[in-house]
């Protein structure tokens, strides 16, 4: 009976995160209506020193060294971090250490982030020191030169990143022109904060690559990570006007219970429609949240409890055991 009820808290837990997950998919959509083609009069974003202030609660701080060596880290409203340090990228939710074996995002070519609220910031890289080896997975690696950031009409670069002496910019309005002559190589999107990425609709952390040495064999971690961004690609991030798919839709209907206005009837929603909708998203992003968060206290007592009528029966049987074996010795 116990066992049942871990699994049935189990599979609350994941369906909650199933659906954070579609949540926070259709926030970056809402953002993305409403910010990602803003048409500005006057710049918004400032600089100050090392560090540049964007819109929304999100901020860069580059940290040169003496020996030429520059770090930086992209935050968001909710302390969540985009770290960049030894040509890797590392993603990490406010309070986490870093771990880059399970979440480090390798720098191997150009690679654009797109944030929640449509900000493009293009990762601009320089040649690898040593050449990939897709047969052990090694090499590859570069620096990032340059950041080139821009949002509608508005726009900032970073040159001289692989240096001592980065040189920050000031915030323009040519963003339409720098952007288009601006190759976005891979284009990652932000699922709900700077610690989790999608690429081509998988997140970053469970981004798989067949074994170049198996061919039945399946990779994952910063390996798989290598090979999916070994190669350098030519690539234009074109957002456009996000529409909610069908499973969204049914999502917000059957599991959500949200009702919005759609009136176009098939998911285009207009920025004003999905301003309003994403309230009601983030209402039920804080929900599942502290759902979630219940559910795994439920589940460590569920588990506490199952573990000690384990050891109870384990006790038991092992009494039963040497019951037996006296009882048998004796007989002899």
């Amino acid at each position: 009976m116990l066992d049942s009820e871990v699994r049935r808290i189990v599979g609350n837990i994941e369906k909650s995160n199933e659906l954070l997950v579609g949540v926070n998919n259709m926030i970056n959509k809402a953002n993305i209506a409403q910010y990602g083609s803003s048409n500005y009069t006057a710049t918004t974003w400032q600089t100050n020193g090392n560090s540049i202030v964007l819109d929304n609660g999100y901020g860069l701080a580059i940290h040169p060294d003496a020996n030429g060596n520059t770090k930086f880290t992209l935050v968001d409203a909710e302390g969540n971090k985009l770290m960049y340090q030894n040509q890797t990228l590392v993603p990490l939710a406010k309070g986490e250490a870093a771990d880059v074996l399970q979440v480090g995002i390798p720098v191997m070519n150009d690679m654009t982030f797109v944030l929640d609220d449509g900000t493009e910031i293009t990762f601009k890289t320089g040649t690898p020191d040593i050449p990939f080896n897709a047969q052990n997975i090694s090499g590859g690696l570069t620096d990032i030169t340059g950041i080139t950031i821009t949002r509608g009409t508005q726009s900032l670069t970073v040159t001289n990143l692989n240096t001592a002496n980065p040189a920050i910019g000031t915030a323009n309005l040519n963003g339409v022109a720098v952007d288009a002559t601006n190759n976005d190589g891979y284009i990652l999107l932000e699922s709900g904060g700077l610690h989790s990425w999608e690429y081509d609709g998988v997140n970053t952390n469970n981004i798989t690559a067949t074994d170049p040495n198996n061919a039945s064999a399946q990779l994952g971690g910063y390996a798989a990570r290598k090979l999916a961004f070994q190669s350098a690609l030519a690539n234009e991030y074109s957002g456009g006007a996000p529409v909610l798919s069908a499973e969204e839709r049914n999502i917000l209907a059957q599991d959500l219970k949200i009702t919005y206005t759609d009136v176009s009837g098939n998911g285009n929603l207009t920025p004003d429609e999905w301003g309003k909708l994403k309230s009601s998203l983030l209402n039920a992003k804080e929900n599942l949240t502290s759902n979630n968060q219940l559910q795994t206290v439920q589940l460590q007592r569920a588990m506490a409890t199952y573990n000690q009528n384990y050891d109870a029966m384990s006790n038991s049987q092992n009494k039963i055991y040497s019951l037996l074996r006296d009882i048998i010795n004796n007989v002899k």
